[in-house]
């Protein structure tokens, strides 16, 4: 599954990276990934993060059906009310 989070990032478990169907946050312009701890700096006001708040951050902006929020939470913690 990949979830679109914003103009260049996604959250996918259809990569060599993602450990046994865990989604990791793709960078889709550089091609760089992301596990929930990993550190990176998605765009330079937000700062450094680690990539489970800056998904934290992403989703904020969005809506998601509940098929997607499922993987959704598994990367980042209980964001939902469901």
């Amino acid at each position: 599954m990949e979830i679109k989070l914003a103009a260049i990032y996604v959250l996918t478990d259809e990569h060599g990276k993602s450990p046994s169907n865990m989604s990791i946050l793709m960078n889709m312009r550089t091609n760089e990934s992301y596990n929930p701890t990993d550190r990176l700096e998605a765009y330079p006001s937000w700062g450094k993060m680690q990539a489970r708040d800056v998904v934290k951050r992403l989703v904020n902006r969005k809506a998601f059906n509940d098929g997607e929020k499922y993987p959704i939470e598994r990367f980042t913690g209980k964001l939902f009310q469901w």
